[in-house]
């Protein structure tokens, strides 16, 4: 981090190192929960994604529909604990 005073570089290669930290949660750093993919190299398909997430979300917020509710049951196992931290806020 010497060789640079490009910031962008510098917060890349941090990232590298210690990981974004938590989605949902407190944590600033560490790895996060994704076993399937690399941040960096699959970041194209993990914006689209995102993308689609929140399209979805826009038009069916909690997860109702009868297409969303399997997202919906995968979302309440995997988090439970976190998403109690909106409630506390």
């Amino acid at each position: 981090m010497t060789k640079t005073c490009d910031g962008f570089k510098i917060a890349e290669m941090d990232f590298k190192l210690r990981g974004p930290g938590e989605f949902f949660g407190t944590r600033q750093h560490g790895l996060p929960e994704l076993k399937i993919s690399d941040l960096i190299r699959d970041f194209p398909i993990l914006k689209q994604a995102r993308s689609d997430a929140f399209e979805i979300v826009s038009k069916d917020p909690r997860l109702t529909q009868e297409t969303h509710r399997k997202i919906r049951q995968r979302v309440l196992e995997t988090f439970k604990e976190r998403l109690e931290l909106i409630s506390i806020g």
